[in-house]
């Protein structure tokens, strides 16, 4: 039985584009529904951009049975067209939403969007099998599936939360053959140049611990860390490295270095390969000895979300780090010999003042990372933060769910109680204008330069802020 997966195409502007992945939830899916018998297909919009024309002739010469799409919360809309689409030209398809948006609000899509006949919670290997067996079986109207909700007949029937967390260790390897290798070929990830690395992503556990207000994961993987084991890791590594040529692995975690001792089997295996490498983690959760063996290895640049450098919103958004823990995180990554990137947020905490965010923009010149990113917090459903925004009355009322998006569109629905959406734009363009057009900051980069590739790069970089810059300065008048 054919079975196809969707993504939507991003709301991001292109000058936040440049660092396209691969979606390699969708691959672990196919992988999952392959090794049960069935033939997937991917349909990546971000990659293989399709007129809504050419998207319908795609469904209707697929003959799918089974139609998947994940989603965030600002793309849900986006999927729910698509999906709408797909059932005009495969009326009989049973259409499924997964990822973070459907986690939370499975029930409530289901009933504005009947156009999806599922919602899945948490992760998808096992339940998405499960909906594929039961529509070749022909039981889906009838089939209540642990950790879904079905849409079918006009009635709503909720399997409640999934029985069991994804066995890690027989995963089978991502179906990256099922994607176009070649479309993704462009910067890993910020800061590094495209044309010298081909890279994939890679994780290497599931889950994360902390309990930042502002996040959601926790309805997808839960917040027990759970490792996948460092052969099958490595399994998939080698066969990224022969099958694909990947040299360059951007590690998918949360917190890279969550557990010490699994970074550094990690570590140890991935240096054989003779590649380079990236990844996300804490501030306290590495030390001088680990950066050191981690850029031994091929690691080539750290990003930690650092999120404000106010220690009085730290605590309120439940960060568990100090500015002292991020100050040591980045001498050593420097020290090193690695790139450092840091995370940071305005409208962290409905509580958070333009005091606050001027600290922010302090330690930034204390920290002196490689690379910043300054965001504007989203209240995502499910989170804290969305609760407590809530709460203090400081959403607008009749959001739609690409509302949640418009802070990657040149606008934000996110304001504190002292500082307006406006003042927030306005703050985020001025730290990030400071960071990045610093006569020594142009010049630290232009010394570093190392080929024509990475000058190509890092011009094309300079061109696209500068335009991001003047796109926010107008938009916010």
């Amino acid at each position: 039985m054919k079975v196809l997966l969707v993504r939507p195409p991003s709301i991001m502007k292109q000058e936040h584009s440049h660092a396209l992945q691969h979606p390699i939830n969708l691959c672990l899916l196919a992988a999952a529904a392959r090794q049960d018998g069935f033939a997937p297909e991917i349909i990546d919009l971000e990659s293989e951009p399709l007129s809504q024309r050419d998207f319908a002739i795609r469904i209707s010469s697929s003959n799918a049975k089974v139609i998947g799409f994940t989603a965030m919360t600002p793309t849900v809309d986006a999927a729910a067209e698509l999906a709408a689409i797909a059932k005009q030209s495969l009326s009989q398809a049973i259409t499924a939403l997964g990822g973070a948006h459907a986690s939370i609000l499975a029930r409530e899509t289901l009933i504005k969007y009947p156009q999806f006949n599922a919602a899945v919670r948490g992760e998808g290997e096992i339940s998405f099998v499960e909906i594929c067996r039961a529509v070749e079986q022909g039981r889906f109207a009838d089939s209540e599936i642990a950790g879904t909700v079905l849409s079918a007949g006009g009635d709503i029937l909720d399997g409640g939360t999934p029985q069991k967390p994804v066995d890690l260790e027989n995963l089978p390897l991502p179906a990256r053959d099922l994607l176009r290798m070649w479309s993704y070929r462009g910067a890993p990830t910020p800061g590094l140049p495209g044309g010298v690395y081909n890279a994939t992503q890679l994780f290497t556990a599931r889950g994360c611990a902390g309990r930042c207000v502002f996040c959601c994961s926790e309805h997808v993987f839960g917040r027990k860390v759970r490792h996948r084991p460092t052969h099958k890791v490595m399994e998939e590594a080698l066969d990224c490295v022969e099958r694909h040529g990947v040299n360059h692995f951007t590690i998918d975690n949360d917190t890279f270095t969550h557990d010490r001792e699994k970074a550094l089997e990690f570590c140890e295996g991935i240096k054989r390969l003779n590649v380079t490498w990236d990844c996300d983690t804490r501030v306290d959760r590495v030390d001088e000895e680990l950066l050191r063996i981690m850029a031994d290895s091929g690691c080539v640049k750290v990003a930690f979300g650092v999120e404000t450098g106010s220690p009085r919103i730290l605590e309120l958004i439940k960060k568990g780090i100090t500015l002292e823990q991020a100050t040591k995180a980045f001498e050593w990554t420097r020290k090193a010999g690695m790139m450092s990137c840091a995370f940071f947020i305005a409208g962290n905490h409905p509580e958070e003042t333009e005091s606050d965010i001027e600290a922010t923009r302090s330690f930034i010149r204390v920290l002196d990372p490689d690379l910043i990113t300054v965001a504007i917090a989203s209240p995502y459903p499910g989170s804290e933060l969305n609760l407590m925004m809530k709460e203090a009355g400081l959403l607008e009322d009749n959001l739609k769910w690409s509302d949640y998006g418009r802070s990657f569109q040149g606008d934000s629905i996110t304001r504190t109680k002292t500082v307006s959406a406006q003042r927030l734009q306005e703050l985020q363009r001025r730290m990030l204008r400071e960071f990045y057009m610093r006569p020594s900051y142009i010049l630290r980069r232009l010394r570093r330069l190392k080929n024509h590739r990475e000058a190509a790069y890092w011009f094309k970089a300079g061109l696209q802020f500068a335009g991001y810059i003047v796109k926010r300065k107008k938009h916010n008048g």
